[in-house]
């Protein structure tokens, strides 16, 4: 292997030049060098001494170059993957790596970029690279990431995951694999009845149980969800993800029969607690549990969960949304400072992208996200015309009504909101 002391490598698995992300030209070798680089060279090994960052093309190597990539991948104490872009190199290192390596990944991408399908489910922590008070947060965050991941040396590649769970259990390979193509080919009630079958053949094998429960949460068939998050969750006890939908599907079973969500603790609150206890980096628990809190109405709370949340995810559009609507139901007043406007700023770039996409990413989501942010930003029209789209990509009634409840937070600002009150009669027409 050359003398080389991979214990003490982490591995770059990125774009190499300029690449198109969104609408926007990326220079990643810049990112590399002012970004990377700087970031990695920061952390602090474990055993003492500091991490050292890698990249093949930066290495003038007189061997096979591809030969070089694959012990990197094989052998690297770390390795840091940014998926912007979707380049498919990167995803064939990604999973090169996952398949070799137990743990000692995580994944990054700019906030531009959305995720495919196969890794959704998958961590990937959003960074900017500009202006430079976000690339020295986008630093920052890379730095502690590696150096918490260092120290927890979590299971973090779902593949072995995956493997691991069926070496276990008995050969499910067949099974999953036909499931995955019946996702792939969009046969959403052929993968249930696939991953129904597994369950079949293994009740304790969570894996099966979570891509269940996902698609069922995806189709508002919620009691089952319920079920197979709850499953998930008992077979591994320490699978945050599966506490979180858990919790999720808990307070959504609690809206649509109409109980009381001003318990304590409220329906899906100690599911989601357990989840952040899990994973203090899962800013979609954060804010799932923020809005559990929003709707039991303890808002100061859930303020705390959203800027939470927005902090860990680098400024998320739906969590720095929420935690806007907080302050001003709780101040009557937005008050955005200059950071919390370049912010929205930026969601507002993400969020257009996503919804011209073919079809729209993240749908109704991305459309009342972007609403939202227009109304923030003084334009009505395009406020109005967002808001209405949001509605027409809606599959369910109650996507548009948590908008509306949204959007009824910020009526004791309404005077730093011009078009507010026409939007909510608008929504409340629609929706009669």
């Amino acid at each position: 292997m050359g003398g080389i002391d991979y214990t003490r490598i982490c591995f770059v698995i990125m774009p190499f030049g300029k690449k198109t992300v969104g609408d926007r030209d990326v220079d990643f070798n810049d990112i590399y060098d002012r970004i990377f680089h700087p970031a990695i060279s920061a952390v602090k090994l474990p055993e003492g001494g500091m991490l050292e960052p890698r990249r093949t093309d930066k290495d003038f190597f007189a061997g096979d170059i591809k030969q070089d990539m694959f012990e990197y991948l094989e052998y690297s104490r770390f390795a840091l993957a940014d998926i912007s872009g979707l380049n498919f190199n990167v995803a064939y290192e990604l999973g090169t790596r996952h398949r070799a390596r137990e743990s000692g990944t995580a994944i990054f991408r700019q906030t531009l970029a959305p995720l495919p399908f196969d890794i959704s489910s998958i961590k990937a922590f959003p960074y900017e690279y500009q202006p430079e008070n976000n690339a020295e947060q986008a630093r920052a965050l890379i730095t502690r990431v590696l150096t918490e991941s260092l120290v927890m040396n979590r299971k973090d590649s779902p593949v072995q995951i995956a493997l691991a769970q069926q070496a276990k259990s008995g050969n499910l390979d067949t099974v999953l694999q036909e499931a995955e193509n019946c996702i792939r080919n969009q046969d959403w009630p052929g993968a249930m009845d696939v991953y129904r079958k597994a369950i079949a053949i293994e009740p304790r094998n969570p894996l099966p149980r979570m891509k269940l429960g996902l698609l069922c949460r995806d189709r508002g068939i919620w009691d089952e969800a319920l079920e197979q998050f709850s499953a998930a969750s008992e077979a591994m006890k320490t699978y945050g993800e599966a506490f979180r939908e858990k919790g999720v599907v808990e307070n959504k079973i609690a809206q649509t029969q109409k109980r009381p969500l001003d318990t304590d603790p409220a329906p899906g609150e100690p599911a989601l607690r357990r989840a952040v206890e899990l994973n203090d980096k899962d800013f979609d628990a954060y804010a799932s549990l923020g809005g559990v809190l929003k709707r039991a109405k303890r808002y100061a709370d859930a303020l705390k969960c959203y800027e939470r949340s927005a902090e860990v995810s680098g400024g998320h559009p739906y969590p720095l949304l929420n935690a806007l609507s907080l302050r001003a139901q709780l101040n009557g007043r937005v008050g955005l400072s200059p950071a919390e406007q370049r912010a929205l700023a930026r969601a507002e770039r993400v969020r257009e992208t996503q919804t011209k996409q073919a079809p729209p990413y993240d749908a109704p989501w991305s459309f009342f996200d972007l609403a939202q942010i227009r109304l923030f930003r003084g334009d009505v029209p395009g406020f109005l015309t967002a808001a209405k789209a949001g509605v027409d990509a809606s599959e369910h009634d109650w996507q548009p009504k948590t908008f509306l409840d949204s959007l009824r937070l910020l009526l004791p600002a309404s005077k730093e909101l011009p078009g507010l009150e026409q939007g909510i009669a608008e929504l409340e027409k629609q929706l009669a």
